[in-house]
């Protein structure tokens, strides 16, 4: 296979023990030459100690027997510890690199791929590519060690015999061949839909509430038995490959097993040699086929692997394109935000936003009006950088975007959306959360600033208490005020508010709304607002149409110039 960027990291990684790595190859050296002299002790005893009635040699030779065995089973033990730390830490690093390149990628990575597959890559395939640093593939080297010692003894001894068994060796190289290529397949198949269970978990299990409330408990449950089926299937044409692969692969061992059998017996009946060297023949006999069978379950591990490993790189050679230049600049103040003739679309041929200009001053409110689906949400992905402009230009300070360090952009943002995201924690952990160099005072201020604090003292565990996974234990305006205390705590110049009330009843939009005005005093805002209500005093006010400009300015002059504003107004206050 092909040198991949995983290849080349589990190579580096296993670099790093590189002195690990030798000491157990020496180990399964030792193991192997053990394993040799056990069958010439055997021989001895048969041809040497039986006929001559010695028991001094008796009790020596099952002294050297007990005692090789013991050192077998103690380097072995030792071996073991080293791999597995081996493993451990090469995965762990592995697995933690993958996530971090995997936080790295654009958003767009994130809208067109499955939250389940990613998750797959990162679990189920790292899991899959650990079985390859296991003992059973270093164990590989002190079979190919104990394979050699074998053939050069046997060549020694009986080069004729040796001949006759190496015609099963090109046997098995075209067995392991045939085989190889059909087990990747059918494991191609199997991650393939392993990754679609996942997803599909993944989608359902945060859309219980919908479930319950549409009674598609048994649409849903006969989506996941149809992808169960087809994963059952993949893997039972993935077993039946691999099944035939042993049976095959022993049949070839028998064979083996009667040339020597049926030759040694031919030359004992001649008295060419002994009993005992019969036997010797069998037990080494045995230790050849050990390699051979170790490489056939080493191939089906590996072709599993080389899917996985597949699946992995994929993700790896996957760049993000929104990256920081050598020379970005970085900024601690935002005094200006404009946007110039930027045009932008997510798919080729449907515009979203066509050549829009507008500029917002220091410390002023801006507003965004329109029609759902004219562009509001993406100016604000355009803004925090998600997605880059592919026409016209977004300038900070009178800079271009694209030349500002991104972490120092992002530092000088607060956002608040519709959705009031909150992460599987306490209510301190999602107030802190991307906050830094504050102090806990700084976190009650921003608590009571955002009308929570009532809330949070009431409970028994205070801001320890668990807000559940997506906060599930707190209403939508509980959520949406801990957001909003998270942005009195970040105390970003620039504020962006994506709808941030529109989900809401009316009390809660009241009591969050003048929790947002305090917000938004001597700042620099952007509002996108569903309900015209919340930003007739906002200093400019864009309405969008489709993406395009249609009117600016502030409430009173588009009332009295913009009929679709003032068309969108009446509609609210009828």
């Amino acid at each position: 296979m092909k040198q991949t960027k995983t290849k080349k990291y589990l190579m580096e990684y296993l670099l790093k023990f590189r002195f690990d790595t030798v000491v157990t190859i020496g180990i399964f050296s030792l193991i192997a030459i053990a394993q040799f002299l056990i069958p010439l002790v055997t021989q001895r005893i048969i041809d040497v100690v039986i006929p001559n009635h010695d028991m001094n040699q008796l009790l020596l030779q099952l002294m050297y027997l007990l005692g090789l065995t013991v050192l077998i089973g103690g380097l072995t033990y030792f071996s073991t510890i080293l791999i597995n730390k081996i493993s451990q830490s090469t995965i762990s690093q592995l697995r933690n690199d993958l996530y971090s390149h995997i936080l790295e990628l654009d958003y767009r990575y994130f809208e067109d791929h499955k939250t389940g597959d990613t998750l797959e890559r990162i679990n189920s395939d790292i899991s899959v590519i650990q079985s390859l640093i296991s003992p059973n593939t270093f164990s590989i080297f002190g079979s190919l060690i104990t394979f050699i010692w074998i053939i050069g003894y046997m060549l020694i001894v009986d080069w004729k015999l040796m001949l006759i068994l190496s015609v099963t060796f090109p046997i098995l190289f075209f067995i392991n061949r045939y085989f190889s290529k059909r087990v990747k397949q059918a494991y191609r198949v199997v991650r393939t839909t392993s990754s679609k269970i996942n997803s599909h978990l993944q989608t359902t299990l945060t859309l219980i509430p919908l479930i319950k409330v549409s009674h598609t408990e048994r649409y849903e449950n006969r989506r996941f038995e149809k992808l169960t089926k087809l994963n059952n299937e993949a893997n039972d044409k993935a077993t039946q490959v691999q099944a035939a692969y042993g049976p095959t692969v022993s049949l070839l061992d028998t064979v083996g097993t009667m040339i020597v059998l049926g030759y040694g017996a031919f030359m004992v009946m001649l008295g060419s040699i002994t009993i005992g060297s019969v036997v010797t023949y069998l037990s080494y006999l045995a230790l050849l086929q050990k390699p051979m069978k170790s490489f056939s379950s080493m191939v089906n591990r590996f072709q599993q692997a080389s899917v996985s490993l597949e699946r992995i790189d994929e993700v790896f050679d996957t760049e993000p394109s929104i990256c920081d230049g050598y020379e970005s600049i970085r900024i601690n103040y935002i005094k200006s935000v404009e946007f110039k003739n930027v045009s932008f679309n997510y798919e080729p041929q449907l515009t979203v936003l066509d050549k829009l200009s507008f500029k917002v001053e220091q410390n002023r409110k801006f507003a965004i009006v329109g029609e759902s689906g004219s562009g509001k949400t993406t100016i604000t992905k355009l803004l925090t950088r998600l997605y880059d402009t592919e026409v016209g230009e977004i300038f900070f300070n009178g800079i271009n975007i694209k030349e500002i360090h991104r972490d120092s952009l992002l530092d000088q943002i607060g956002v608040v959306s519709q959705d009031g995201n909150v992460i599987d924690g306490t209510i301190y952990q999602n107030i802190t959360y991307g906050c830094y160099n504050y102090h806990d005072e700084d976190v009650y201020r921003a608590m009571k600033l955002a009308n929570i604090d009532d809330f949070v003292s009431g409970l028994p565990l205070g801001l320890d208490t668990e807000v559940g996974e997506r906060g599930l234990k707190l209403s939508g305006g509980q959520k949406q005020r801990l957001a909003i205390a998270r942005m009195f705590l970040k105390d970003a110049p620039l504020i962006i508010l994506d709808e941030a009330t529109a989900s809401l009843d009316s009390y809660n939009e009241s009591v969050i709304q003048a929790s947002l005005e305090t917000l938004m005093s001597k700042k620099t805002c952007i509002v996108i607002a569903h309900r015209l209500s919340t930003i007739v005093d906002a200093d400019q006010i864009l309405v969008l149409d489709k993406g395009h400009k249609i009117a600016m300015g502030n409430h009173e002059t588009l009332l009295e110039h913009s009929p679709e504003y003032r068309a969108m107004f009446t509609a609210q206050f009828k």
